[in-house]
């Protein structure tokens, strides 16, 4: 997979991770963006992949979860087959 491709994978499986993460706590979309100082139309945006989470948005999404960005960036990245190795053979 090229790196855009991947990117663009890994941004489709973050949104669906964001709204998982959310679910799973039992928090409505208004908690949550209450929580991370976020509206509630950039939550839903979010989750329907009409926005992409800055990392500023993505840590405090994380906060509310009681997990990092980095943990949520690498459940996605497995989840898309992600290697950072396949770059190396393209060199």
């Amino acid at each position: 997979m090229l790196p855009r491709q991947t990117a663009e994978e890994i941004s489709r499986l973050l949104a669906k991770e964001i709204t998982v993460k959310r679910e799973s706590l039992g928090l409505s979309k208004n908690e949550t963006a209450t929580r991370a100082g976020l509206s509630v139309s950039f939550v839903s945006d979010l989750e329907n992949g009409k926005s992409r989470a800055s990392v500023e948005t993505l840590v405090k999404l994380a906060w509310v979860f009681g997990t990092t960005a980095s943990e949520m960036l690498e459940a996605c990245e497995r989840r898309s087959g992600y290697s950072p190795s396949r770059g190396l053979d393209q060199l």
